[in-house]
């Protein structure tokens, strides 16, 4: 089956619905309130597809939210405003009334200031005043870790004024190392690692950036822009780290049972890693900053945890011969990509088991012939649909159609993308091409859950 130009142009023209001890002042709800989309679409630009292997690169945020909670806010009308946690940081939104077009309606918190000044923002202008997180601000959480703790890097951080600016070293290389004493060294040998070269000056703040930070900061790439697979400069690096408050420096950090040798830079927002020995790809990643700084403040207290929503990994059906895996699709120059040995689900319709139309679609005479035998579906047949989390849902043939494609007039073609949009009722739409040789039609199977 080939690409769905006209089914992926028809659908651009229809706007999908959204699937439907605290050392804070006040204690946070423990029940997590509902999600707001704008933080999903956030997540998605970057890494939806590095959660589904499309990309080969580390996380910006994780691999979902861990955390959502309406915490206590001063100086906004409900006194309280919405956050989300992952693993590397918090979204917030303070104002929910606001432009939703704008790209500060969705924020990013000060965490790594907060965690090292041990001053947590609890308000626009207001914070208090806490002791400063000892968690290693790399690497796991034991004593083991030689790593130095968020406290400690508060000695060599710029947090107010001058203090700790740092000259313009550009052209020399980050060889200062950092021990959970606080004694700083240098190592020749860590200098000479790739990327280690200090190649930006950030006057306003008075710190050095080495190129491995910077090329990660500056990186262009795929990313998703509403269902869109588009390519272009990942991030905008102020809005998403914040300005830099120390100097890079290498420290000791025990990541499982080995201990590696790790550059660390502290941002406003978020820390930045380069583990040399890490595979491609992963030589840079952002800190678990999120995770540390909730833990710092909510301690055992595991208010407003939410699980990972689960998503269709598996399709089968005995009556047709129909076992596949599942992986997202997205639209692409105009079209919805196919995916090839796997059933696509077309990204942005809903999930099995929600209201909406779940849409996959597969090819049937080439790259896996995975919706090979869809035709030979009668109405009453059944099909499974397997989730991530272990859960499965049945559904019932209740529609099949045969409509002309590859030679349709455009309002034929318009009237077939119909299948894929949204619907108030749960069902599930499998679309491929036939019949099998000359494939100018497109087959759809319509699917209700089985009572």
């Amino acid at each position: 089956m080939p690409r769905l130009p006209l089914l992926g142009a028809a659908l651009l023209l229809v706007a999908l619905q959204p699937a439907a001890v605290a050392l804070a002042a006040a204690p946070a709800a423990s029940v997590a309130p509902a999600p707001d989309p704008a933080f999903a679409h956030v997540w998605a630009r970057t890494d939806e597809l590095v959660r589904a292997h499309n990309v080969t690169r580390s996380w910006y945020w994780g691999d979902a939210p861990f955390a959502r909670l309406q915490e206590p806010f001063a100086g906004v009308a409900s006194g309280t405003r919405l956050v989300e946690y992952y693993d590397k940081g918090r979204m917030e939104i303070n104002n929910p009334a606001g432009d939703r077009r704008s790209p500060w309606f969705v924020t990013s918190g000060l965490l790594v200031k907060e965690l090292i000044s041990g001053q947590m923002a609890v308000g626009l202008t207001q914070t208090e005043a806490h002791a400063p997180s000892t968690q290693p601000i790399v690497g796991d959480w034991t004593p083991q870790n030689p790593a130095p703790s968020y406290a400690l890097f508060g000695r060599v951080s710029s947090l107010a004024g001058d203090t700790n600016r740092a000259p313009n070293r550009v052209g020399q290389h980050a060889a200062e190392t950092l021990d959970n004493a606080g004694r700083i060294g240098q190592s020749a040998a860590l200098g000479a690692k790739p990327g280690t070269r200090l190649g930006t000056y950030v006057e306003v703040v008075g710190h050095n950036i080495p190129d491995i930070f910077w090329n990660y900061l500056q990186a262009r790439g795929p990313y998703l822009d509403n269902r869109t697979l588009t390519s272009g400069p990942l991030i905008d690096w102020v809005y998403t780290m914040g300005y830099p408050i120390s100097e890079p420096y290498w420290v000791q950090a025990r990541v499982g049972a080995s201990e590696r040798d790790v550059l660390v830079q502290a941002f406003e927002r978020r820390v930045l890693t380069y583990t040399p020995s890490n595979p491609a790809g992963w030589q840079v990643e952002m800190g678990n900053v999120g995770r540390h700084y909730y833990d710092w403040r909510y301690g055992t207290d595991r208010v407003g945890q939410v699980n990972p929503p689960p998503v269709a990994v598996r399709i089968t059906s005995q009556a047709v011969k129909l076992d596949t895996r599942v992986i997202p699709t997205y639209v692409q120059d105009g079209a919805w990509q196919v995916a090839d040995y796997a059933a696509g689900w077309l990204y942005g319709t809903a999930q099995p088991g929600q209201p909406g139309n779940s849409v996959f679609a597969g090819h049937n005479n080439w790259r896996g012939e995975v919706f090979r035998y869809l035709e030979l579906f009668h109405i009453g047949d059944t099909f499974t649909i397997y989730m991530s989390d272990g859960s499965t849902h049945r559904y019932r043939v209740t529609e099949m159609y045969k409509l002309p494609q590859a030679n349709a007039d455009r309002e034929q073609q318009i009237a077939n993308a119909r299948y894929a949009e949204n619907t108030p009722d749960e069902r599930v739409t499998l679309i491929t091409c036939w019949p099998y040789t000359t494939y100018t039609h497109r087959l759809i199977i319509i699917g209700h859950p089985v009572p």
